[in-house]
């Protein structure tokens, strides 16, 4: 089991966009809306396909306050990057006036513009074809790769641990959850007696793991009802579906599957240039969109990636995804 998504709360859009894309060289892949919410917003990034394992989404939130990190929490999106790009980031963060430090393993830490920690961590991966970003100023060979973990604080450390080991089927080693490929969710233990979290700007609302099929997400679902770990919702999300869980500590889990995928409503070519919105919305478009246009918030500020002048170009390049070309 992997990564599948990480979503979190922001206060500023603008500010967000401009971090994940303009200094992180993630591409924006779809402008939505939050399901649960359709008042609100809903962003996400990823690589240049919107791949499951290296999306990182976020609720904006601007009327809201900031997090109170306590008993228990998600903390910080963990990248991959690949063998030998520490030099390139520290320097790259740096021409951006955002301080990085190196910890005892080479990994790079900073935070974002809402004090999200970020770590970037060296993995024998590299972006390839149709993965690399070719939106973006960084070179494929220090791209971002992938989410590859966070940490995961909470009182009862064992109480976590034997739901990843009997609902979820997977192995911990010294408090780390181990995932595939080298990915991990590190448990961090709280003082019982510390306050509980608030969420605000910044906090994760949750981690997403992927499994291959809704009959696999069907099988984790029923297996929790019978351990008696808390169910929250079971949901088609149109670009996935899901299942939400809240682990003993309080902290919400989802795993989604990896299709259909961000091409569901958009071509490869316009991911995030459009107004996306998964079937079940539709007939609420033209609401939805009057409501956020009193806001001022328009849909089409991104452009797409393909213009008459590099078709040609792109089709030669990238003709194994030609099935996605005609969404």
């Amino acid at each position: 089991m992997k990564t599948h998504h990480i979503s979190l709360l922001t206060e500023d859009v603008d500010r967000n966009f401009h971090f994940y894309t303009k200094i992180l060289g993630l591409r924006f892949i779809k402008n939505s809306v939050n399901q649960a919410k359709p008042l609100r917003r809903h962003i996400y990034y990823g690589d240049f396909l919107g791949t499951p394992g290296t999306v990182v989404t976020f609720f904006p939130i601007d009327h809201f306050h900031e997090r109170f990190d306590g008993l228990n929490f998600f903390s910080g999106i963990h990248f991959s990057i690949p063998t030998g790009a520490i030099p390139f980031w520290k320097m790259r963060l740096a021409n951006f006036d955002i301080t990085s430090t190196l910890d005892d393993k080479g990994r790079l830490h900073f935070v974002d513009y809402d004090n999200i920690p970020i770590r970037l961590q060296e993995t024998n991966k590299v972006n390839f074809d149709w993965h690399i970003n070719r939106m973006s100023d960084v070179d494929a060979d220090f791209q971002i790769t992938g989410v590859v973990g966070a940490e995961m604080h909470v009182p009862d450390v064992n109480k976590t641990i034997k739901f990843f080991e009997d609902l979820l089927e997977l192995k911990t080693y010294d408090n780390i959850i181990k995932l595939d490929d080298g990915e991990a969710i590190e448990l961090v233990p709280t003082d019982k007696n510390t306050e509980k979290s608030k969420f605000g700007w910044g906090s994760t609302d949750h981690y997403a793991l992927g499994v291959e099929s809704e009959s696999d997400l069907k099988y984790f679902w029923n297996k929790a009802e019978k351990l008696g770990y808390t169910q929250e919702l079971f949901v088609d999300r149109g670009y996935f579906k899901s299942a939400y869980f809240l682990e003993p500590n309080g902290n919400r889990v989802e795993l989604a599957t990896t299709n259909p995928g961000f091409t569901l409503d958009e071509s490869v070519f316009n991911l995030g240039t459009t107004f996306a919105l998964p079937p079940k919305f539709e007939s609420q478009r033209e609401l939805l969109l009057e409501h956020y246009a009193k806001k001022n918030v328009y849909f089409n500020q991104v452009k797409p990636y393909i213009s008459n002048d590099n078709m040609d170009d792109f089709k030669t390049n990238f003709s194994k995804i030609d099935g996605k070309f005609n969404r």
